[in-house]
């Protein structure tokens, strides 16, 4: 890891734990992958690999409910992503989420597949175990669950990327102008 703290609180802790170049050498296992993970839009915050952390972020996190953060962290070096956001992003899926979010894929897969039979329960019950009976329910909302889910993680990521594309903008643009009001308060005096 990078020594010396730096500054205090959070960005001093953030790159006090930011591996270096030396670090990701130092790992047997990330050293077929050090070229790769050199790259400086998988680290640094800028234009490209913002919006594409996000989007990626919240399209993995939403399609694959465990070990999302790794998932997207691979993808992320391909994608040409930013690593930590796109892990970061994955949180958002978390144990609170999921039974609302699945509930919400299969209400949206039922209406995309125009799917308004309601599943017998005598048909259900004529299952002989209670696995059965699991098992029955689980296959007939198997459909518009998975194409529910399919649809809200293309639905967030795209979001994800616009409004992160726009907050990038709206951030530069706040910048350059108050560097230029800085400017002009210069010459003024």
């Amino acid at each position: 890891m990078a020594e010396g703290g730096g500054s205090g609180g959070i960005g001093g802790w953030i790159r006090h734990h930011i591996p270096t170049r030396e670090t990701i050498d130092s790992y047997r296992l990330l050293r077929p992958f050090a070229k790769q993970l050199r790259q400086p839009n998988l680290w640094h915050l800028n234009h490209r690999s913002v919006p594409r952390g996000v989007a990626l972020g919240l399209g993995v996190g939403v399609i694959i409910p465990f070990m999302h953060t790794f998932v997207a962290a691979i993808f992320a070096i391909p994608l040409r992503a930013n690593v930590a956001l796109a892990a970061a992003f994955t949180l958002v899926v978390n144990p609170l989420t999921i039974p609302p979010m699945y509930w919400a894929a299969y209400r949206i897969g039922r209406w995309e597949l125009r799917h308004d039979a309601i599943v017998d329960p005598e048909a259900a019950r004529q299952a002989s175990s209670e696995l059965g009976r699991i098992l029955f329910w689980i296959h007939h909302a198997s459909g518009p669950i998975a194409l529910g889910i399919l649809t809200i993680s293309l639905s967030a990521a795209l979001a994800g990327y616009v409004v992160s594309a726009l907050a990038w903008r709206l951030w530069v643009r706040s910048k350059w102008r108050s560097r230029r009001q800085a400017r002009k308060a210069l010459t003024r005096i």
